[in-house]
């Protein structure tokens, strides 16, 4: 438009084309510690605690195996509650759990499964580590059944909605600093995690995210501390030279001959 008016005369200049691109302020990726860790779970036990004298329904440990899943699996908050009995192979050498479904919300319906995940390269097997195997084996022997085969699943046998949880989150942390914690916090986490210990790559199969840069960028706390490569920057000292092991062959030469020639 600024172009078009410039070739008519009417304007003397594009304003557009001497305008800097406004630069986005980048996102400080958050990785929960250890410490915060155990205070999420600390926080969640004592929510579950029955209140003397509140009227209700007691809260159900669903919160507390709901975290753990998601810091076993990196998988969001709508696949984990999409997950089925039959989604999952426990009786495996290494036990499985394929992501193949997650949760939408539909105007005057609520929430339902649908059978396919946010893209492609979200419909992936995860294999479990022991301790989300111990909690699905257990979960399994109390499990009521439900028309859906729900892993999760409300008392009436529906879906369970993930602002429910997400609202349960909030009360469980209410008297924590973790205030800035949210279910993709947890996947955070365990991205940060597999980076840390394996790389960029298997972070980014086990999130099923269809990019590296997308999970580098967005997904994985960068360290505040840069690694210690001080060893490798003392050859740019200024006495490196003079004390360095490893001098040329003119210097050798030059030596050879102030020592022959007094």
């Amino acid at each position: 438009m600024f172009a078009l008016a410039v070739r008519h005369g009417a304007i003397p200049t594009n304003p557009v084309r001497d305008t800097s691109r406004i630069r986005k302020p980048r996102r400080k990726v958050v990785a929960l510690t250890d410490q915060n860790l155990q205070t999420v779970r600390a926080a969640i036990r004592q929510w579950q605690q029955p209140v003397p004298g509140k009227p209700g329904p007691r809260h159900t440990g669903d919160l507390a195996d709901i975290v753990d899943l998601m810091l076993a699996t990196g998988a969001r908050i709508g696949e984990i509650l999409a997950l089925r009995w039959e989604d999952l192979n426990l009786a495996a050498e290494r036990p499985t759990l394929t992501i193949c479904g997650t949760l939408v919300f539909v105007k005057g319906k609520g929430f339902f499964r649908q059978p396919w995940t946010k893209s492609d390269a979200g419909y992936r097997m995860i294999t479990l580590p022991r301790f989300a195997v111990g909690m699905l084996l257990a979960r399994k022997v109390i499990a009521a059944d439900n028309p859906h085969n729900a892993i999760f699943a409300s008392r009436r046998g529906t879906w369970l909605s993930p602002n429910n949880v997400r609202r349960q989150w909030r009360q469980a942390r209410a008297d924590t600093d973790l205030a800035w914690v949210t279910p993709h916090t947890f996947r955070k986490t365990v991205a940060t995690l597999i980076k840390e210990e394996a790389d960029t790559k298997s972070a980014t199969a086990q999130l099923g995210h269809s990019s590296e840069d997308v999970t580098d960028t967005y997904y994985i706390a960068k360290p505040l501390q840069a690694p210690d490569v001080s060893d490798v920057l003392e050859r740019l000292g200024a006495d490196h030279g003079r004390t360095s092991p490893h001098r040329t062959t003119h210097d050798a030469r030059r030596t050879t001959h102030d020592d022959e020639h007094g």
